[in-house]
């Protein structure tokens, strides 16, 4: 970081509301949100009264007309209309307050009703967008944080797009505005009463956390008539007959378009959030988040390598200058790069911010226009894009060397500067080249690897055969594994037991050391003579699950069916009941826990996920454990001693840690690095013949210390240096043809050949 261009951070709030806010928001403690664009987070107080409202009073279904339930909710729901209009400075004189499920359908709404005709004119009208603004109408770019003046809105009425349409056959076409104040409401004061466009759409959970699943759609009541609805609801007719096609709408506007029970109970909550938001003027809170993203700019601006080169490319519509406070938001976006200028994937910027415990968003933010031009990508481009494996929302960040995306960091009226000081950090230590032999180390490395991978291609291969070292099988997904001392039986669907039993969650949801890093230390023990499957976990006693049930008195038929999902794919298991759930749940301090068991009889359709464009192709059908993406997992000794040699000598990394952390099934030994991973469609171990499915992708997961289940930020950063963010290691292996047979098995010493 070039400290001589750093700037000094001047707050905006005052010390006592910065002393309430983290009172507010005790449980970011220890973690950094930096997606408020995204979705902003609800205070203490908020959920309290919320709660403390919803435990104490009866509300009742508004179209029960008459009930007093009924009524105290039909009071708070007008009240809650006039409270919207009044935090943007206007009446139900000028506007009325439609509620919906949030902008999106609120955009839908306008989309499928709004009249194109003009005057009964057979021809349609036109519709005119922003490229940044495709999929969405944004007042605030989410992409780049640029605030577009809200002085369009009048000059789009007055005709200004006339000309642009009609050229010099310009006519006085009406021209109506659609505003989406989904985002910019939350950190910007929207006065309606200077700014008058049609439609107006919000969401509250990005104003204020919670709830979530409510917006509102805001009509200038002199625009109404342009809606023509079609579908009818509960309570939006006056009167219908059911065998005639007849009925009359409601007079007023909301109750026309607001079909069936509009969400009574988050309407409640809304007056809550808005008295959290009523705390600080808007103004203020817009001056603070755009103070933030001031300061990050400048600071990402400044960072540089050791080489003097620039670590950071910005993607901007503004300097971010004290006087563009009005015209840019609380929003950075960016990319990093190395110092020999090529770009850091995302993905990897991603994984190495969870272990900091940095929340950030990347991607295209569901904005393609704005992406588009910001990277500078053609048409074409973006389609030789999604040919080559990128989709919206996808992981494929780098293609041809070129980002397909970027990271964001936005701001909400609770961030603080140690949030952007978290995050420049995280930036510096783990991005940011300290010295300048490390370049040329680099090179020097992937160089020697090219000429050693090209000189064995083209000979024979020579020297000691590789062997199988170590066999492991994971009997408890995400838990510690059992080591094979001797020799193991291949199943058609892996090693006999592995990955057989999975934990999850109270609602189903796969329990894995992404959620809870302390699984790593659960360690399962097979006694196939005792016919069981121990549990071991520090300060806790051993717990047993039977490995086979009798055909006799089969109690697995007493056990419920369970569905979950892992990596995508559904998957049956049976409970393996109360007991060991309650020792689950009470190991890892977190209720509901429960164990499932794979059902022996189910196949799943398997779909193994191409790691180098990262399209899903179908592939055959396997009978698969509870894997999440491929039977087997080899690694290669040599390799890790590579690995181990590269990382830093006080990350407590050395070859046995790492092979814990990368939780391969075949350890086996090769007479250099990386001969695993070249071109190879069979792999042979002993008499057992794997298909090479291709190199195993890598999450923050191996950051995880499997000995004491701390989070480190080794290996996940030298191997994202080494490889120049592709971040594999290991291969992943399925069922070979020759493993028709059940009994099949494979044994510490057997011989290892690939072809």
């Amino acid at each position: 970081m070039d400290r001589k261009t750093a700037v000094k951070f001047t707050p905006v709030y005052e010390l006592d509301v910065r002393e309430y806010l983290s009172s507010e928001f005790t449980r970011l403690t220890n973690e950094c949100y930096l997606d408020h664009a995204g979705a902003t987070l609800y205070s203490k107080t908020q959920i309290n009264k919320v709660v403390n409202d919803l435990n104490s009073a009866l509300y009742g279904n508004p179209h029960s007309a008459g009930s007093a339930s009924s009524s105290s909710v039909h009071d708070i729901i007008e009240r809650t209309r006039f409270r919207i209009l009044k935090h943007f400075h206007t009446s139900t004189k000028e506007y009325d307050v439609i509620f919906t499920s949030g902008a999106t359908a609120s955009l839908k709404t306008v989309a499928e009703t709004f009249n194109f005709k003009n005057n009964g004119d057979k021809k349609s009208g036109y519709f005119v967008y922003a490229q940044d603004n495709h999929t969405s109408v944004l007042a605030q770019c989410n992409f780049s944080g640029f605030k577009c003046p809200l002085s369009w809105i009048e000059a789009v009425e007055n005709g200004i797009l006339n000309k642009t349409i009609f050229g010099e056959y310009a006519n006085n076409t009406r021209w109506y505005t659609f505003l989406d104040a989904a985002s910019f409401a939350a950190t910007n004061d929207l006065d309606l009463s200077i700014y008058k466009p049609d439609f107006v759409c919000l969401s509250f959970y990005k104003m204020f956390g919670y709830p979530t699943g409510i917006g509102a759609l805001l009509v200038k009541n002199s625009s109404a008539r342009v809606l023509e609805k079609v579908y009818y609801g509960g309570g939006t007719v006056e009167i219908s007959l059911s065998s005639n096609n007849f009925h009359v709408k409601r007079q007023v506007l909301h109750e026309r378009f607001e079909d069936g029970t509009i969400p009574f109970l988050a309407i409640v909550s809304l007056q809550y959030g808005f008295d959290e938001l009523s705390k600080i003027s808007q103004k203020v809170i817009s001056q603070h988040v755009f103070s933030l993203a001031q300061y990050l700019y400048s600071m990402l601006a400044s960072l540089r390598h050791s080489n003097r080169k620039a670590a950071v490319v910005l993607y901007a519509d503004t300097q971010y200058n004290d006087c563009d406070n009005m015209i840019q938001g609380g929003i950075v976006s960016f990319n990093l790069m190395r110092s020999d200028g090529s770009y850091i994937g995302y993905m990897q910027v991603l994984h190495m911010a969870a272990l900091y415990n940095i929340h950030l968003r990347t991607g295209c933010f569901c904005n393609p226009g704005a992406c588009q031009r910001h990277l500078r990508l053609s048409n074409e481009e973006v389609l030789k894009n999604y040919d080559a494996g990128y989709i919206c929302g996808g992981k494929s960040d780098l293609i041809d060397g070129k980002p397909t995306g970027a990271i964001r960091v936005s701001f909400g009226y609770m961030s603080t500067v140690e949030d952007v000081q978290k995050l420049l950090a995280m930036i510096d230590e783990c991005f940011l080249e300290k010295n300048l032999t490390y370049t040329r180390i680099l090179k020097d490395t992937e160089k020697t690897r090219d000429i050693v991978t090209a000189s064995e291609l083209s000979s024979p291969r020579a020297g000691a055969l590789p062997r199988l070292l170590q066999l492991f099988v994971y009997p408890v997904k995400s838990c510690a594994a059992f080591e094979v001392l001797d020799s193991w039986t291949i199943t058609p669907r892996g090693l006999q037991y592995d990955r057989e039993w999975m934990i999850v969650t109270a609602s189903g949801a796969s329990y894995t050391q992404k959620h809870q890093s302390a699984l790593c230390l659960i360690k399962p023990c097979i006694k196939e003579k005792e016919n069981a499957l121990e549990l071991h976990y520090p300060g806790m006693p051993l717990i047993r699950v039977p490995l086979r049930y009798s055909f006799v008195n089969d109690a697995c038929l007493d056990k419920p069916m369970c569905h979950s999902r892992v990596c995508g794919h559904g998957v049956n298991g049976t409970d393996c009941g109360s007991e060991v759930a309650e020792w689950l749940s009470l190991a890892l301090r977190r209720p509901g826990l429960r164990l499932l068991r794979k059902l022996r009889e189910t196949n799943v359709s398997y779909r193994h996920l191409d790691t180098e464009n990262e399209r899903i192709e179908s592939g055959s059908s396997l009978t698969l454990s509870f894997s999440s993406q491929s039977q087997y997992l080899l690694i290669n000794r040599e390799s890790l001693k590579w690995l181990a040699d590269r990382i830093p000598h006080d990350s407590d990394c050395n070859v046995e840690t790492l092979q814990q952390r990368f939780r391969g099934n075949f350890i086996i030994s090769c007479e250099r690095p990386f001969q695993e991973c070249e071109p190879n469609q069979i792999c042979v171990v002993g008499i057992n013949e794997f298909k090479v499915k291709g190199p195993c992708t890598r999450c923050q997961m191996i950051c995880v210390d499997q000995t004491t289940s701390r989070k480190t930020v080794e290996p996940l950063r030298t191997l994202a240096k080494e490889f120049k963010g592709k971040i594999s290691f290991g291969v992943y292996l399925d069922a070979g043809k020759s493993q028709t047979n059940v009994d099949a098995v494979v044994q510490i010493g057997d011989p290892i050949y690939f072809s």
